[in-house]
């Protein structure tokens, strides 16, 4: 067992939530009071159908509409909410299931993820705490999704974070001020109770949050639908898709089956990596990925991955406190700062020496480089549909869950399973797929393919072509050796002001002979297989990987349009339905094609 991995076992942590977020999350709105007790009667907030009165919510807040949706004292707002939302929730829990959907499930559809919020629904009605959480991450991400799309029917472009998306005037003026102040209170800014931000973030043990506070976001999206009947109407922007970036993924880890639940229940329960209080989410999300549902599994281990790398983030950076919830004047410590090469203050973040390269190639492909599949932001964010993730982005988040304990397993790995060894393995072997670089690389190999194509293009033969052939001063001024020798020179020459070592007069010019590509592609191709660092790369070298990446697109582009421009020509002159004067030009493509093919191989 690592060192890290004995300071994980030695925490002690109940909760991840900070002392005054902890009061106002759990306490505040729990505590009895004769105030409050007024308050307890659902009648006084609810239609007979179950929907909320703003007006009444006006006089509970203390808040006229003159006053816009601001809060200026969350603290307040939350002791007077609260036993409003004790009663939605009292009545809520009287309802059977049937006779909840028949009240609510039309007053969902506007949001475009009408079956995930009766699936809420059915989740905050179970005995199960961790279903309470996961309700509350789908929930908080469908809805932000659906008010993005509310936002657009006026809106151009939507804010990328929720807080700043609840501030916006097109909302107010849609739902009304009272209606964004109870979206403030309950998943708004820091200050508030910021239910989205914890639950997302990984801060929620099971049960801390009250039941009533989910229930009344839930009630109080029914409640939108019902009095804005024009919302029905609005425009749902589709879903992510993330098959390309799948495609590359299953590729990496092997496929977890169920008969191999058995050995990753035996894994979690041997590792430093879970806080103990957090079991219950993973053992959840086995079962749920066992039952197939790939949607919950994801939104379960996400989580959890956060809260598990914030605890090691801790210990290797001395600073035992950023395990908690910050503070509303401090940002929390998530994913961003965990995976940054420095801290908040400039100094080195020890996590990239802690996990090594690969550990972190994985963590970066994952959740931060743009063109990787950013699953953690995309799914909070509501853009994934979470009714149809697919499997292999479950299997593969699970398997990097998995790794991560093996690494800071609290035993002797030997005596862990092959299946969780191997995941293990396979993550120290781990090369990026996403970085720029490594997407360079792709481009390469991918132009390379392209060009090899060229030799079986059709095309009549020299002696077909006879008449058609180029003048000779053409032929002399456009010899493809000649141009490819020329080519290749400059290129030498370029090479030898960047790297002295390198020969002017070395092998490269070998491209310039018939069929030598064959030769220069296999040297070429090993180089391409050698490991090329990636983490924390500097600016300039982004920037250079950048326009040699658009090289690549323009080189392939133009190898692809030429082959195409062949095939059809080619066509056209068997037809004989080509004019002299363009089978002469078609005869001087093909001339120069050589020539054009060796240069793009050059500069590839």
């Amino acid at each position: 067992m690592s060192t890290t991995s004995e300071q994980l076992g030695k925490l002690e942590q109940d909760s991840s939530l900070s002392d005054n977020v902890r009061r106002l999350v759990c306490e505040v709105g729990l505590q009895d009071t004769d105030a409050n007790s007024e308050h307890s009667d659902w009648h006084l907030y609810m239609t007979d159908e179950g929907t909320l009165q703003w007006e009444a919510f006006e006089r509970v807040l203390h808040q006229s509409s003159s006053e816009g949706s601001h809060v200026s004292d969350y603290q307040t707002a939350v002791s007077r909410l609260a036993p409003v939302c004790r009663a939605v929730h009292a009545y809520l829990s009287q309802l059977s299931p049937a006779e909840r959907r028949r009240k609510y499930s039309p007053h969902l559809t506007w949001t475009g993820y009408g079956q995930l919020f009766e699936e809420c629904f059915d989740l905050l009605s179970t005995s199960d705490q961790t279903d309470r959480t996961l309700s509350l991450l789908q929930a908080t991400a469908a809805l932000e999704r659906a008010l993005g799309d509310v936002f657009l029917m006026n809106g151009t472009q939507c804010p990328s974070l929720l807080k700043d998306l609840l501030a916006t005037r097109e909302l107010t003026e849609i739902f009304g001020c009272t209606a964004m102040s109870c979206l403030h209170i309950v998943i708004g800014p820091p200050s508030s109770l910021n239910l989205r931000n914890i639950a997302w973030h990984g801060f929620l043990s099971p049960g801390e949050v009250p039941d009533m506070y989910v229930s009344f976001l839930l009630v109080v999206v029914t409640t939108l639908g019902e009095q804005t009947p024009f919302l029905y109407e609005v425009s749902h922007r589709t879903p992510l898709d993330l098959s390309p970036q799948l495609h590359q993924l299953q590729k990496v880890f092997p496929v977890l089956q169920v008969t191999d639940l058995p050995i990753l229940r035996d894994v979690i329960h041997r590792t430093t990596f879970i806080q103990p209080s957090m079991m219950p989410y993973w053992e959840k999300a086995l079962e749920k990925f066992s039952d197939q549902s790939y949607g919950h599994c994801l939104l379960l281990l996400l989580p959890q991955l956060e809260h598990g790398l914030r605890r090691v983030f801790a210990v290797v950076n001395n600073c035992p406190q950023r395990m908690l919830t910050a503070e509303s004047s401090v940002l929390y410590t998530t994913f961003d700062e965990i995976l940054s090469p420095t801290l908040q203050d400039g100094s080195t973040n020890h996590m990239s020496s802690e996990l090594g390269d690969s550990y972190m190639e994985v963590l970066l492909d994952l959740l931060v480089h743009p063109e990787g599949p950013r699953v953690r932001d995309h799914a909070s964010h509501g853009e994934l549909d979470l009714t149809t993730i697919p499997a292999v982005l479950a299997n593969h988040v699970l398997c990097v869950c998995l790794a991560f304990c093996v690494k800071y397993a609290s035993t002797d790995t030997s005596v862990l399973s092959g299946t969780a060894v191997h995941v293990e393995q396979v993550v120290q072997r781990y090369k990026s797929l996403f970085h720029p670089t490594a997407l360079l690389v792709q481009r390469v190999y991918s132009c390379m393919e392209s060009m090899s194509t060229w030799l079986q293009v059709p095309r009549p033969s020299a002696g077909e072509l006879k008449g058609d052939q180029p003048k000779p001063s053409e032929e002399v001024a456009h010899n493809p050796d000649t141009m490819a020798m020329q080519a290749v020179s400059v290129v030498n020459a370029a090479l030898h002001k960047v790297l002295p070592s390198h020969n002017p007069d070395s092998t490269l010019a070998d491209l310039s002979t018939p069929h030598s590509w064959q030769i220069y592609e296999t040297p070429m191709r090993a180089w391409l297989c050698e490991p090329v660092k990636t983490v924390y790369r500097p600016r300039g070298e982004l920037e250079m990987v950048s326009l040699l990446r658009h090289i690549m697109d323009n080189s392939q582009t133009a190898s692809q349009n030429i082959q195409g421009t062949a095939e059809q020509r080619c066509e056209l002159w068997r037809n004989r339905q080509l004019r002299s004067r363009q089978r002469e030009n078609y005869a001087r493509m093909l001339d120069r094609s050589g020539s054009l093919c060796q240069v793009l191989k050059t500069l590839t």
